[in-house]
């Protein structure tokens, strides 16, 4: 398997992965402390995950799916290799990825906050601790892994711009809503927005978990969210991962 993840990695060498993967976070985090101050932490956060993570997740599997689609995946179908493991390979590559651009989330909004404290003195109205951050980005990546087959399976079926609305169009539509219901597990995209609620302190919507507050209410505050929504989520991943390479391995036995 590994060699087949370092051929997988290879192709991607000189393309802009790894500049969106740096640069995406890095402008999420810079518009956060321009615009929020006092809040910067949580909206750094609240926006990445609600608003361009899901758009850069689409991109980089667009990338990674693409390379071989747009020869109608030919050089790797007649390869004497096992199309169930080069599919595992993709996937793992976004999986690694897309984690450290969550790192650099979480890298730069520590240490910008930091900055702008000994630099302007400033005094946030809520500040999550860096235990909290580092939490916060461990789950979110985490519980967003069913993003990566499951955007690679509709590039592969639709092309990029049709996965890349009905992802983060119904990303950015649905997961509001559901996150705040019971049932939020049954939809994969509103469990990282519901577990980041007792992590941060955020709703969805961007505002602070305080009651008084339009959709707060108590039970978003549990963290037993989390017992419920990460292996929620990894379930999604796994029934996506595995749905996914089934069919990637039929397109090959039917032609």
């Amino acid at each position: 398997m590994k060699q087949y993840f370092l051929a997988e990695r290879l192709k991607y060498r000189h393309t802009s992965m790894n500049v969106i993967t740096v640069m995406m976070p890095l402008i999420t985090v810079l518009l956060a402390a321009w615009l929020t101050h006092t809040f910067f932490a949580v909206d750094s956060y609240n926006w990445w995950y609600m608003g361009l993570y899901p758009g850069y997740i689409g991109i980089l599997c667009s990338m990674i799916g693409g390379k071989d689609k747009r020869k109608k995946n030919h050089t790797i179908w007649s390869l004497p290799c096992s199309m169930g493991k080069i599919w595992d390979a993709k996937i793992l590559v976004g999986a690694v990825v897309s984690g450290i651009s969550v790192l650099c989330v979480v890298l730069l909004t520590v240490l910008i906050g930091k900055g702008m404290e000994w630099a302007f003195h400033m005094e946030y109205i809520v500040s999550p601790s860096i235990g909290m951050q580092i939490l916060a980005g461990i789950v979110m990546w985490v519980t967003t892994l069913w993003q990566i087959p499951f955007c690679l399976f509709l590039s592969q079926k639709m092309g990029t711009f049709l996965m890349l609305l009905i992802h983060v169009g119904s990303y950015s539509v649905i997961t509001v809503i559901v996150s705040l219901k019971s049932w939020f597990a049954l939809f994969p995209g509103a469990i990282t927005a519901r577990l980041m609620c007792p992590i941060l302190g955020v709703l969805p919507n961007g505002l602070l978990l305080q009651p008084g507050q339009v959709t707060y209410s108590p039970e978003l505050a549990g963290m037993n969210n989390l017992l419920i929504g990460i292996p929620a989520a990894l379930i999604w991943f796994f029934l996506l991962w595995w749905g996914s390479r089934t069919w990637f391995e039929r397109q090959v036995s039917s032609r």
